[in-house]
């Protein structure tokens, strides 16, 4: 799934948008996403303490 987020990020920057068709898939990568969400937020800059989850849907603290 790493791959398939890179991509999707590189495509980010060009202006470009991916999309997905495959249900199996998306629920694939949605669960990897969360799974891997503090992660993928240092990645991009963003600390974790900044965010929450609820439900499995990320939240700022704008604490």
């Amino acid at each position: 799934m790493y791959l398939y987020w890179r991509i999707q990020q590189d495509l980010n920057c060009l202006g470009e948008v991916i999309h997905f068709h495959d249900p199996a898939f998306i629920n694939a990568l949605q669960k990897w996403v969360r799974k891997n969400f503090y992660s993928l937020a240092r990645v991009e800059g963003f600390y974790p303490d900044k965010f929450k989850m609820i439900n499995g849907i990320s939240q700022i603290n704008r604490n």
